[in-house]
């Protein structure tokens, strides 16, 4: 037996292990570190994504609430027991720069011989406090025609809806509030 050559072989198979086993190691810790950070940024990726969809989300129902509060609205007159009316409805419209229209139609009511009317919005507070819908009560006052049709409408600064828990129509008969008649009414909810 040779020992120098067996030596040879031996270093050679040696050094062939280890390098082999240098290789894997290090082939093993660059997978390891390269594949968590590919993940990680995979999962960032991911994370930012939803975050863009969860955005765009609220966006577009914000975007559909706005739609929803400025849009017309046209809601029927609920007749009080014993009025004289027989049709009406409230018109809310918004027209630009957050002001509103209101607009009323009724139809039946008393000629203007016998009186007039107002219209008047129950506020949303505790007290529910009814007060004029246009600038003043002058503002809010109508008459109706000889044949018991009557119309009114006003521009108001703000979204009737979210001041108003209602509006309200009332007689006023001799046009004196103190004898003021609820005839029709409409919940803005």
């Amino acid at each position: 037996m040779d020992l120098p050559n067996a030596r040879r072989a031996m270093s050679s198979g040696t050094a062939i292990g280890v390098v082999v086993v240098l290789l894997i190691a290090t082939a093993t810790v660059g997978y390891f570190s390269v594949v968590p950070g590919v993940q990680i940024t995979s999962l960032q990726n991911q994370v930012t994504s939803l975050q863009n969809s969860l955005n765009q989300a609220n966006q577009t129902i914000s975007t559909l609430h706005n739609q929803s509060a400025n849009t017309s609205k046209v809601l029927p007159l609920v007749p009080h027991p014993g009025a004289m009316i027989h049709t009406g409805w409230v018109v809310i419209a918004p027209v630009g720069s957050g002001d509103y229209a209101i607009a009323v139609h009724a139809e039946g009511l008393e000629p203007p011989s016998m009186g007039g009317y107002i219209v008047e919005g129950a506020q949303r507070t505790t007290a529910m406090n009814v007060v004029p819908v246009g600038a003043n009560a002058t503002a809010s006052e109508f008459d109706a025609g000889t044949d018991g049709v009557g119309n009114y409408w006003t521009v108001i600064m703000e979204n009737p809806t979210t001041s108003f828990e209602s509006i309200e129509l009332l007689y006023l008969p001799g046009m004196n509030m103190t004898q003021a008649t609820l005839v029709a009414s409409v919940s803005l909810g």
